[in-house]
């Protein structure tokens, strides 16, 4: 899941999503991410999410504290919200999609899978 997560984060800051051809005659960037217009919200949601998933994992792991069971359980709510949000972002502005608009759903759908097995077996990532 921290992968699946790390690949979302990628996918949002740094990968292109919508490329506007005009911009780039006019001098400007040829290239959107998904943290960028149009619909920066749903991507910036889902970036915000996604650091939250990815550090409650990374912090249980790796300090000393329990895993807190509430938490767990939001992993696969929170997946499958990141997935919609990123869905929701492309139905939006289906005009002008990059490479990073369909990897950052295919990294959020892994994301959400990872969150649902997560939350099956809080024990796994002790």
């Amino acid at each position: 899941m921290v992968v699946a997560g790390g690949l979302v984060l990628l996918s949002l800051a740094f990968f292109p999503w919508h490329k506007l051809s005009e911009l780039a005659f006019l001098g400007g960037d040829p290239t959107l991410t998904g943290l960028q217009p149009p619909n920066q919200l749903q991507g910036t949601l889902a970036f915000l999410v996604t650091v939250a998933m990815v550090a409650q994992v990374v912090l249980t792991r790796y300090s000393n504290q329990r895993v807190n069971p509430a938490l767990v359980k939001l992993q696969a709510p929170a997946g499958m919200a990141v997935f919609a949000l990123l869905a929701w972002k492309l139905a939006s502005e289906t005009a002008f999609l990059s490479v990073g608009a369909y990897l950052g759903l295919v990294f959020a759908a892994a994301l959400a899978y990872g969150g649902f097995v997560l939350s099956r077996e809080p024990q796994s990532f002790r």
